[in-house]
């Protein structure tokens, strides 16, 4: 009689084990196969040893699907009884407290989960001196993997469990576990671009969203064949399975069994469960219409709206179980839920805040970053990764420079209190506009972001004074990238090319480059004249293991431009006859087509940027004329610009003796007397 009232009760353990045990089981011969069993397969006693520094590298996505899969099933199979009445009945009417019952089947849950979890890492050891096991490893990877992949069970089992004691239907306990579990990334994400939005200066990509982005098991997980868990986010994932033991002994106490069967199985939760459903729905409907629509406000807010109705409709057939959900008090329901939601969304994107007014002042600013590449840095990768190296990895952006702190200041106060229109036409315009952000380090460690689309035109004294400092131009153009071991330069246009590899001309090359890129004016960076060709420079082969765990050699590299500013690196080209071999000669071409483009307020919107429907007019209208002339293709070539619908004075169609064609403008001033007398007005 005394044993029937233990916490940990025999007879349940032994009842839940003969029930439920098929999931242990298939958990531990699932592990068994993606784990030492892939130590064996595929081995060529030619090949040396793969040296792992982590387990979950040997059949990871297979290890993935376990670690998430079988724990929740645990979870949904063990709560089983609290969503039925007949279970529900039963067991509740047996003489023990709801706290002996919660403790049995959290203790069959975990002999079920983490006994497997155990076998395989005791297996793998045993095996891991075998002389056909294809890989090398220590017994603290053994033990990592063990401790890692433990912990994730727990966790995802607590979840779980956590989540049966609101949910009171099994079915919706799954979804809702997985998209609890999804939620922190995607809630993130939409909530970032309803910001971006609505907020003058919020980034597309913030701290903040990666931060949320970091607490969603699914993506960390994503990420474990790469980078292991720190003892940080294994030790909050312990201590929330903790936590959600706790919370589910607290109210697990107070669930009224009646509630088996029910959506919700507290009353008082309904109004949170409708509206973080309209919420998501809204949130959803909303980034669905941004991206159909442009990004158009009013379409947005419309999305919410609709996305709203859904969500409130479908929450209400899941809590009342039925499709009859129409009411006068549905509809005065739904208006308050909208109202408060829509405020919800509204204090954050206004400007109640002062978030949009915000400018450090220098006191506060420990470094400073402003450019268009923000988003690229990241740190130091894993010798794993480090196929993906770029200029920005492990790299700090932050400029301590007083004077270019100050610029930056300026310019920050000016678009802030101007705010110009993030137009679309502008956004997708980079001749008429440019993407800034512009980053703060802070005394007290903190980062302030703000990303900007600023105009050309109206902000000249203030981007003039920040991109023509060396600051600017040495992040901005990745100038620390030429101060590394480069192997080789290759310059290009189409398909002609042309390789330096001797480490003379690569150390004059990069020397005339950097002073070429520091010398750039302002004018000359925000220039739409076509470049001369392309520079790709490629660093000295490094080694990696990918994720094939093949040994491999790679090469980094990076792209420059050769503008037509670069008067001196034109000059070392020419001496050592490279220019010739990779500049578009008038050679290269067959002929030019030439028209003025004054069509576009005879096109729909649809085909304002659409170069071949202003062409197909031009010719319908006899005003497009074809030249072969060497001498015009040449005055073309040194002077064309890249294809702007905005500015487009005149359109030219240059088609190449490779087969391609390529549209190319000119504006009034960079015709000649040849070429005007040329072209039909």
């Amino acid at each position: 009689m005394m044993r029937s009232r233990y916490f940990f009760n025999s007879s349940i353990i032994r009842q839940n084990l003969r029930q439920h045990g098929w999931i242990g089981i298939l958990y531990a011969l699932g592990l068994l196969l993606v784990l030492p069993l892939q130590m064996f397969m595929g081995n060529n006693t030619e090949m040396d040893r793969i040296e792992l520094d982590s387990l979950f590298k040997v059949g990871f996505a297979g290890q993935a699907l376990l670690l998430i899969t079988c724990p929740i099933v645990a979870g949904l199979f063990l709560t089983r009884y609290l969503q039925a009445k007949s279970p529900s009945d039963l067991w509740h009417s047996l003489p023990l407290r709801r706290e002996h019952l919660l403790t049995a089947n959290l203790a069959s849950g975990l002999l079920l989960l983490l006994l497997p979890v155990w076998l395989t890492a005791g297996v793998s050891a045993a095996l891991g001196s075998w002389s056909g096991n294809r890989y090398l490893f220590e017994g603290a990877d053994i033990w990592n993997w063990a401790l890692v992949a433990s912990i994730l069970t727990l966790f995802l089992f607590c979840f779980t469990q956590f989540v049966g004691i609101f949910i009171g239907q099994t079915i919706l306990q799954g979804v809702v576990t997985c998209i609890l579990l999804v939620l922190p990334v995607v809630i993130s994400q939409l909530i970032s671009l309803h910001l971006s939005i609505f907020l003058y200066g919020y980034p597309n990509q913030s701290s903040v969203e990666n931060f949320v982005s970091n607490l969603s098991p699914f993506m960390n997980l994503i990420d474990l064949e790469a980078a292991s868990f720190s003892r940080l986010e294994l030790g909050t994932y312990l201590g929330l399975s903790f936590l959600f033991i706790g919370l589910s002994y607290l109210l697990y106490r107070v669930r009224d069994s009646e509630q088996a069967g029910q959506a919700v199985a507290f009353r008082y939760m309904n109004p949170f469960f409708k509206a973080g459903v309209m919420l998501c729905a809204g949130l959803l409907c909303g980034a669905y219409f941004s991206m159909e629509m442009n990004r158009q406000p009013g379409w947005v807010v419309g999305g919410y709206v609709v996305g709203a109705l859904f969500g409130y409709a479908a929450a209400q057939m899941v809590i009342r179980k039925s499709w009859n959900i129409l009411s006068r008090k549905s509809s005065l329901e739904w208006l308050l839920y909208t109202a408060l939601l829509g405020l919800l969304l509204y204090i954050p994107a206004s400007g109640l805040t002062g978030y949009e007014k915000r400018v450090p002042s220098a006191e506060e600013i420990s470094g400073v970053y402003a450019g268009s590449n923000y988003q690229l840095y990241t740190p130091e990768d894993s010798p794993e990764k480090g196929m993906g190296r770029t200029p920005y990895t492990g790299e700090q952006p932050y400029s301590a420079d007083p004077d270019y702190i100050e610029a930056v200041r300026k310019l920050h106060l000016i678009v802030a209190a101007v705010q110009p229109e993030n137009s679309l036409k502008s956004a997708y315009n980079y001749t008429q506009s440019t993407r800034l952000t512009l980053a703060y380090k802070l005394d007290n460690g903190r980062e302030m972001i703000r990303e900007y689309l600023v105009p050309l035109t109206g902000f000249e004294p203030e981007l003039k004074a920040v991109m023509e400092t060396e600051s600017y131009k040495r992040e901005e153009y990745a100038l620390d990238w030429l101060d590394k071991d480069i192997e080789k330069i290759r310059l290009s246009t189409n398909e002609k090319a042309v390789v330096l590899s001797s480490s003379a001309e690569i150390a004059e090359f990069k020397e005339i480059l950097t002073q070429e890129i520091l010398s750039m004016s302002y004018e000359d960076q925000i220039s739409n004249r076509v470049n001369e060709g392309g520079i790709e420079v490629t660093l000295a082969s490094e080694e990696a293991t990918t994720s094939s765990h093949v040994r491999v050699s790679y090469s980094s590299s990076h792209y420059y431009s050769w503008k037509t500013s670069y008067q001196e690196l034109a000059r070392w080209l020419e001496q050592k006859g490279y220019a010739a071999k990779v500049r578009v000669s008038p050679e290269d071409i067959l002929s030019a087509e030439l028209m003025k483009d004054d069509y576009s307020a005879q096109l729909s919107d649809g085909n304002q940027n659409n170069v071949d429907k202003h062409m197909e007019l031009a010719r319908s209208q006899k005003r497009a004329v074809v030249t072969e002339d060497k001498g015009m293709i040449a005055d073309i070539l040194a002077r064309q610009r890249y294809y702007d619908y905005n500015r487009s004075d005149y359109l030219v169609l240059l088609k190449y003796k490779a087969g391609y064609e390529n549209y190319v403008t000119l504006a009034e001033e960079d015709l000649t007397p040849g070429l005007r007398a040329l072209i039909p007005q």
